[in-house]
């Protein structure tokens, strides 16, 4: 495997991690925060109830969600790796920005929850948490991607 694309991958498993505490401490300031909501109402939750239903103990579900999200953000720091010669925080922001609009476009839909949260009772917090969380990982990834990308100095 390429080491730039796998620098990439371990870097957006990372920066997967400042998202998930933004998304956790908007919940625990919003009161929403609940062991049930965290593994069944996020998207990562909602993707492993569609994928193993929901029967699986709230252990197992969580840690199955926390592994899914860690390697879908891995998956795309590792994309933008092998899409730039150079990673700057603006890159990440761009790919943050990319992955809300996928998102609210395409898996929103595919969840029953609407295109951009129309479904969804309470829209305007599900759109501004999506944009808080994406552009969370967003900048996390570019800044510890262009800071560690030892690659950005020579071109490819």
């Amino acid at each position: 495997m390429n080491t730039r694309i796998a620098r990439g991958f371990l870097w957006g498993a990372v920066a997967t991690i400042p998202m998930t505490l933004v998304h956790i401490a908007i919940w625990a300031i919003t009161g929403r925060l609940t062991i049930h909501a965290l593994a069944t109402q996020t998207l990562p939750g909602t993707m492993i109830v569609k994928m193993f239903g929901p029967g699986l103990p709230v252990s197992l579900h969580l840690i199955l969600a926390l592994a899914f999200h860690l390697a879908y953000g891995g998956f795309w720091g590792g994309i933008l790796f092998a899409l730039t010669t150079r990673v700057t925080l603006w890159k990440g922001i761009a790919m943050g920005a990319f992955l809300y609009l996928g998102l609210e476009v395409f898996l929103f839909p595919l969840l029953g929850r609407g295109v951009f949260a129309s479904a969804v009772p309470d829209r305007a917090f599900a759109i501004w948490f999506s944009m808080a969380t994406h552009f969370t990982y967003g900048a996390s990834l570019g800044w510890l991607g262009g800071g560690k990308d030892k690659a950005a100095k020579t071109p490819r």
